[in-house]
């Protein structure tokens, strides 16, 4: 049944440090105080949450603070910086351009990019190059954020690299490199030259009128940042929560898989450094993308109502529902050694981590515990984001809490 009109949010929360804000339709008043508990527990600095089911906005709210100094509060044009829910932005791109024939799925990377077929990576497909199942997580080039826009040099030591492992057989996380190789791709077949960012911009934030960015322009105004709370490497043994205790001690273990894909170029000063205007600008296509929730649930709801309005096919459509084809060694992350379904530059429910209701679903979720994504099968979008970096894998408590509110809801009003 249809949704009746969003009503605002009465923010009858004690304590001005659980300020929240924003609007939810009837039935969806549940949700409010999932999102507000951990602000109030002090857990998050400050968050947003949008939801659409079956075409409407069921669920905006903004809570908490923009910064530490707790002066200014998280409102409804506040942006942030998303880390890995940018590679669901690029999955997009990627998807928009099969859509428009510049490439296909199942065609070699090597066809398109001559220079990759280097060290055996002749036959690597775009669908396994963009399922993170290359081989190319960790990377030789060094980064730094001087040379971080400097995609014709990163692309071409890209090319030239000996993967990690036999591609196809394994996945692992593509921390950065996925949105380089995306970027190249597009680069190299699109009529004008475009490379990810403003690919992004005018074929996809553009027409949805979002506030989505890979690369953030100059116009935009930087006091609408929510500035990032993060974390250091000893913080993840201090404030161990979900995170495999593998993959924790990995990551400190200079050599190891874990720390030269993550590691590059943070060393240890944790994904917080990121939080700059000299990466902001970047646009970077595996970490770099400046985003509200609103701007997100918007994009991803193009896409859970059939991506007609980006001009995604059905053919696409279908692909993405269905996802790409497993590694042929199973989930296993190399990186983060837990079992991970990536798909075509998004995230897959699997049996470990059924985030959406069916399987049709396709997102991302980034360091620190936000989540985005699109389910077309059950018409809902989501996106909770926040500027307080947990230290757990996916499933982070404050997000988690506010998802299962909303489909406890769904089940209520169905």
């Amino acid at each position: 049944m249809p949704h009746s009109a969003l009503k605002p949010v009465a923010n009858t929360f004690s304590g001005v440090q659980s300020r929240v804000t924003g609007h939810v339709a009837p039935g969806f008043e549940p949700v409010v105080q999932a999102f507000a508990a951990p602000i109030q527990a002090r857990a998050a600095l400050g968050a947003a949450c949008t939801i659409y089911h079956r075409g409407e906005k069921v669920v905006d709210l903004q809570g908490g603070w923009k910064e530490k100094s707790r002066t200014e509060g998280w409102d409804d044009r506040t942006a942030a910086l998303v880390y890995s829910l940018t590679k669901g932005l690029t999955g997009m791109a990627a998807a928009v351009a099969v859509s428009r024939g510049l490439f296909s799925y199942d065609e070699p990377v090597a066809d398109v990019w001559p220079e990759f077929a280097a060290h055996g990576k002749g036959r690597m497909t775009i669908g396994e190059a963009l399922s993170e199942q290359g081989g190319l997580a960790a990377i030789d080039f060094k980064l730094t954020l001087d040379n971080m826009g400097d995609e014709e040099a990163i692309c071409a030591a890209i090319a030239a690299q000996k993967p990690n492992w036999k591609p196809g057989e394994h996945s692992g996380n593509h921390a950065y490199s996925l949105g380089w190789i995306a970027s190249e791709l597009i680069h190299r077949r699109d009529p004008q030259g475009r490379r990810l960012g403003r690919f992004f911009a005018e074929e996809v934030a553009g027409p949805l009128g979002v506030d989505v960015f890979l690369g953030l322009p100059d116009t935009f105004n930087r006091d609408r940042l929510a500035r990032i709370e993060g974390f250091h490497m000893q913080d993840l043994f201090i404030r161990h929560t979900t995170m495999p205790w593998p993959l924790t001690f990995a990551m400190c273990l200079p050599g190891t898989l874990a720390f030269r894909t993550l590691n590059n170029p943070l060393i240890l000063e944790g994904p917080g450094a990121l939080d700059c205007e000299e990466f902001w600008r970047i646009g970077q296509g595996g970490a770099g993308g400046i985003a509200s929730s609103a701007g997100l649930a918007a994009i991803y709801q193009a896409f859970a109502e059939g991506g007609e309005k980006l001009g995604i096919t059905p053919e696409v459509m279908d692909y993405l529902k269905r996802g790409h084809a497993h590694p042929k060694k199973g989930l296993r992350d190399e990186v983060l050694t837990a079992d991970m379904y990536y798909s075509l530059g998004f995230e897959k429910p699997f049996d470990e981590w059924e985030f959406a209701r069916t399987r049709s679903a396709f997102g991302s979720f980034a360091v620190g515990g936000s989540l985005a994504f699109a389910d077309p099968d059950d018409e809902v979008a989501y996106a909770w984001i926040t500027n307080t970096l947990g230290t757990g894998k996916w499933d982070d408590p404050r997000e988690k809490i506010v998802r299962d509110a909303f489909y406890r809801c769904l089940e209520t009003i169905a």
